[in-house]
């Protein structure tokens, strides 16, 4: 199901941002490694694979994501699922100060799991859309989300929307830190 799109102009072309519960994971795939082509030689862009990690994403229950377009073009997405009970999204996180951070049970903890914008459309905001555009309608209680440290322009971004640094992990062997990310729901238009 896809819900009607929120367009906008971008300089002089259009964009769009469509929120779904079916996306296709090549097209993704391909939009991936463009925004991270300085980067794929990384552990984090190999192993898993960005399609297996888009695969997984896109099979879990009650997955949606927010696809950006300009011109009709797909140039990013916004993605997750809620987390069940036995998650192990919370392993192996370090510095949390909360003992009940990592206690899921069904409709906590929305995750987003993907978010990426193809370089030439970032600071004009699609990012922010399409995560607004898909958080404003979960009924989760909170969202989180990992950035690789080394991502400062995104953390820091984060914080100014609301998100609270509650500690860090590595999401797979041998990947660089992460830090996770939490930040209450619902999400209003303008955070």
């Amino acid at each position: 199901m896809s819900l009607p799109a929120a367009t906008e102009t971008i300089g002089e072309r259009d964009s769009a941002v469509v929120t779904t519960d079916r996306v296709d994971i090549e097209a993704l795939t391909h939009v991936y490694h463009q925004v991270h082509a300085t980067a794929l030689h990384l552990v984090d862009h190999i192993a898993p694979t960005a399609e297996e990690r888009l695969r997984w994403t896109a099979a879990a229950p009650g997955f949606e994501a927010a696809l950006g377009y300009v011109d009709g073009q797909l140039v990013g997405a916004v993605m997750g699922c809620p987390l069940p009970p036995e998650t192990l999204w919370w392993r192996d996180l370090t510095s949390a100060t909360d003992p009940d951070l990592a206690v899921e049970w069904p409709g906590r903890t929305f995750a987003v799991c993907e978010a990426f914008v193809l370089p030439e459309y970032r600071r004009h905001r699609l990012g922010l859309r399409m995560t607004v555009e898909l958080l404003t309608r979960r009924r989760e209680e909170r969202v989180s989300l990992a950035v690789a440290e080394t991502n400062t322009r995104v953390w820091h971004a984060l914080q100014r929307t609301g998100f609270t640094h509650v500690g860090d992990l590595v999401p797979f062997p041998g990947w660089r830190s992460h830090r996770m990310l939490v930040r209450a729901l619902p999400l209003t238009a303008t955070p």
